[in-house]
């Protein structure tokens, strides 16, 4: 068993593009995990998480943004060849990993998720699902005729309709995990209730991460800009909030 983290980990972005990175990747996170259960209930969630994945690839030009910064990596990468310091063929395997997701995407045909959009089956709950409680038989009966199917065909096309997604997904934790490997945790505090930082002109950071000890009892509030980022921390009540005006020891990464 997993050894329980000792802390919450709170990721604000700081561009619309990281933004919808971290909104995807929590969809795919969830959508594994609800697909994977042998339950009817979590199979309704999970039809429901997969047009909010769906919706979230429908805004603004994610292929287009994801061939850009793929080909900026590569082109990072590509100049620590020349390194003693580095495994070469560490360096070999993730170029290599990074050009078949260059690949996969430009080849991706349309946007992504467009073909999983036509499928009959998907496209017929589109609507009825997002209605409250819409998942009754007499709503929807081919849904209901899909429920009562064994688990093991559920999953089955909960796998072959996630495969829409599958290089989109490989490529988004990529790049996420090199923003996160980009900034260490240091030691913060607020002074009268907030904490502060401006971006030296030659950083161009793509979210904060904040850690707190998993028993404390208030949360970061968290707003910030290209040029900097400020964070309160609030303290929540019964009937209403709390902001901290005393300091608060946090730990921070930029990103």
């Amino acid at each position: 068993m997993p050894e329980a983290a000792s802390y919450i980990l709170y990721e604000h972005p700081l561009n619309e593009q990281i933004r919808t990175y971290l909104r995807l990747e929590n969809l795919f996170n969830i959508q594994q995990e609800l697909q994977s259960i042998d339950s009817v209930a979590s199979h309704i969630a999970a039809l429901h998480n997969l047009w909010e994945i769906l919706d979230c690839l429908d805004r603004g030009d994610l292929k287009a943004e994801l061939l850009k910064e793929l080909e900026q990596q590569k082109n990072h990468f590509k100049q620590l060849e020349a390194s003693p310091y580095i495994d070469d063929l560490k360096l070999k395997r993730f170029l290599e990993q990074l050009q078949q997701l260059y690949l996969w995407v430009a080849n991706y045909q349309g946007k992504f998720g467009a073909t999983l959009r036509q499928d009959r089956f998907i496209d017929l709950i589109k609507h009825r699902i997002r209605i409250p409680g819409a998942s009754c038989s007499f709503d929807l009966p081919e849904l209901h005729q899909f429920l009562q199917q064994p688990v093991n065909y559920r999953q089955q096309k909960f796998a072959e309709w996630f495969e829409h997604f599958d290089g989109l997904n490989k490529c988004l934790k990529v790049l996420l995990r090199l923003y996160r490997e980009n900034g260490q945790f240091v030691d913060a505090e607020t002074n009268n209730g907030a904490y502060q930082h401006n971006f030296d002109k030659k950083q161009n950071p793509h979210l904060i991460r904040v850690k707190m000890p998993i028993a404390t009892s208030v949360y970061p509030e968290i707003s910030g800009s290209k040029y900097c980022f400020t964070i309160r921390f609030i303290q929540p009540g019964e009937q209403e909030q709390k902001v901290l005006s005393d300091d608060t020891k946090f730990q921070v990464a930029i990103c």
